[in-house]
């Protein structure tokens, strides 16, 4: 009987194969590799199981039950799956799963990859951990980002701290890192957590990208990331303002009160302040060449008179061209605005990066400038960044509104036995008597042009 069902299993996954456009490239297989167990009738002590290779033993045993009298069967499990694919040219791949239908579900999707030639070695993530490619992302490809430091130091801590690294990758699942998001919560703030987050994706993705070393499915896939908002309001007011600066001018580093004014007057990063040399300053055209940006892209920030006389100062002191500005570390401007300036000011919660968005609030609320505008001068490269400064754009809008109003106006009359209807839509200005008709326009319109604004007259059939 049960090699009978064995034999159906067989000539069903083969009629799946041949369904399958590149049978002659592409082969495949699945096998339960379960183990054995024989189950003895009413003596549960006697149940005994034996591994996927130990099949003959298990016969073996369940013949010495029955030669005792006992009744007993022979089942193999179904907690062990393994899918064989092969292709031309390529390693043969063995996998295992803990489901049949994972397992099928694995070879319709490495199948459909084999048949546009897309290649990942599934076999390879059983045998790496993700510790290991965590340490091959860390050395190979970080030190090559911007932010290299911060990153190192949270794949860092996380090999230090967290167990589910040593997972195989193939094994890691999405109840793994949602129990590291529970834990971690209790530690950290949710952006923290979503940051962590964000870098094991980027290390998972590249492995499947770059080293075509991924699991079958993504533990990303269905996992709750914290929910948090962590925008920053914070103003300064003019006395606050004031004492930043008289702090920042009696600090020890002579560089943090020129950084300050220039966060404020370009709406610049910190790290492309401390970026800038003589030679990206333009002081003719009154603009600096920020050339190390967060996105990439260069751009050219105007520079106010304030911020003219601060550069100016500081290029006098610069003895070739290629040297910086600000002769700051940002580990030493970081340490001297939160130790010791922002304390000392007496200012309570404020980041440096406050002083951008103080920048960008100022420059919307003069309302002379557009966000388009904006985005030129703060470098956003997508605008919906910039619509939480969008009430301080249009702020003024509804007085402008209020500067338009329309009257409209109709007349039924009989024309050659029809009806007809005349609409009058006239522009009331703020201020002018209502009722008062507009400046007719000193040239005649073009027939058949209807004005949103002003006086027009249009005909409708009844």
């Amino acid at each position: 009987m049960r090699q009978k069902q064995l034999l159906t299993y067989t000539v069903t996954l083969n009629k799946g194969v041949a369904a399958m456009p590149s049978r002659s490239s592409i082969g495949s297989n699945i096998q339960n590799r379960s183990p054995w167990r024989v189950q003895a009738r009413s003596k549960p002590h006697l149940d005994k199981q034996f591994a996927y290779n130990r099949q003959q033993d298990a016969e073996a045993y369940l013949r010495s039950l029955g030669d005792q009298g006992i009744k007993a069967k022979l089942i193999q499990l179904e907690t062990s799956f393994q899918l064989r694919l092969r292709r031309q040219g390529a390693r043969v791949q063995f996998i295992t799963f803990d489901t049949r239908e994972e397992a099928e579900q694995a070879r319709l999707k490495i199948e459909s990859e084999l048949s546009v030639s897309i290649i990942r070695d599934y076999a390879s993530a059983a045998q790496t951990t993700l510790r290991d490619i965590m340490v091959r992302y860390r050395d190979e490809v970080v030190p090559g980002h911007k932010g290299a430091d911060v990153e190192s130091n949270r794949i860092n801590r996380m090999l230090r701290s967290e167990s589910f690294v040593d997972k195989k990758l193939a094994a890691l699942c999405t109840e793994d890192l949602q129990d590291f998001i529970t834990d971690r919560l209790t530690e950290v703030a949710p952006a923290t957590v979503d940051r962590d987050l964000d870098v094991l994706s980027q290390v998972i993705r590249y492995s499947a990208d770059v080293w075509k070393i991924a699991a079958v499915e993504s533990p990303f896939i269905g996992l709750r990331r914290p929910k948090y908002f962590n925008e920053r309001d914070l103003r300064l007011t003019p006395s606050e303002e004031s004492s930043l600066l008289e702090a920042a001018q009696a600090d020890e580093n002579p560089y943090v009160e020129p950084a300050i004014i220039l966060a404020l007057e370009t709406a610049a990063r910190r790290g492309e302040l401390l970026s800038i040399r003589k030679d990206d300053v333009f002081l003719d055209a009154r603009y600096v060449l920020l050339r190390e940006t967060k996105n990439g892209r260069p751009r050219k920030v105007p520079l106010t008179s304030r911020a003219l006389g601060v550069v100016a100062a500081l290029m006098a002191d610069c003895v070739s061209d290629d040297e910086r500005l600000l002769k700051i570390s940002a580990n030493a401007l970081k340490i001297a605005f939160f130790r010791r300036v922002v304390p000392a000011s007496g200012i309570k919660d404020l980041h440096f990066h406050d002083l951008r968005h103080e920048a960008i609030s100022r420059l919307a609320e003069s309302g002379q400038f557009q966000l388009i505008e904006l985005q030129a001068i703060s470098g956003h490269r997508d605008t919906r960044m910039l619509l939480r400064y969008a009430h301080l754009c249009c702020g003024s809008l509804a007085q402008k509104m209020d500067g338009i109003a329309a009257e409209r106006t109709t007349k039924d009359y009989v024309h050659r036995g029809r009806r007809r209807r005349v609409e009058k839509v006239t522009a009331i200005l703020s201020g002018a008597a209502k009722g008062s008709e507009p400046e007719q326009p000193s040239s005649p319109r073009p027939a058949k042009v209807i004005s949103l604004f002003g006086r027009s007259t249009v005909k409708h059939c009844a």
